[in-house]
């Protein structure tokens, strides 16, 4: 038979509680600790941060100084936000989700040049107010992403993208337009 109390976990997890119960409490304070603490220390690295900024745990923060985040900013578990030599600007009521990298920087791939070899390259990334990129996009080196748009999960976000359209795939591209049911 099972555990009663690993019952009724599963019950809240299956009814959208996954907090309520009191076995997952440590986790509780476990996730507050480590949201206030890399918030902490991206902002004692440098990092401008707006107003009321959700930040889940796990997320990180590389060349903090660098990064500028809107107001209303929210980041899931996992994401990364990576700024070298050029700055990450995200506007104001951002989401990005889960496992989603932001990359400042990439190696160059000249041919007869080892990897370890190639030069670094850094462009800045801008992403406006009001976009969603979605679970386990990488938005690369360079791109704008306008005001209102949508990153759809998975995406590789390799060149700029307009204000409210949505984009997915590998290099990612206009699927559709914000407004249209489905999802991304």
């Amino acid at each position: 038979m099972a555990d009663p109390d690993l019952d009724q976990v599963y019950r809240d997890l299956k009814e959208g509680r996954l907090f309520s119960h009191p076995a997952l409490d440590w986790w509780k304070e476990e996730a507050a600790f480590l949201q206030a603490h890399s918030l902490r220390a991206a902002v004692a690295a440098g990092m401008k941060v707006g107003k009321n900024p959700s930040i889940e745990p796990g997320v990180i923060f590389m060349g903090a100084k660098l990064i500028e985040i809107g107001d209303d900013f929210t980041v899931s578990f996992g994401a990364t936000v990576r700024a070298v030599d050029s700055p990450i600007r995200i506007g104001h009521q951002v989401n990005v989700g889960p496992l989603a990298a932001i990359i400042g920087a990439n190696h160059g791939t000249a041919a007869g040049v080892a990897m370890q070899d190639q030069p670094h390259v850094s462009k800045p990334v801008t992403i406006g107010d009001d976009v969603w990129i979605g679970a386990g996009a990488t938005v690369l080196p360079g791109v704008t992403i306008g005001p209102g748009a949508v990153v759809a999960a998975g995406a590789v976000v390799t060149a700029d993208v307009e204000p409210g359209v949505v984009v997915g795939g590998v290099p990612a591209t206009v699927i559709g337009k914000r407004g249209n049911e489905g999802g991304a």
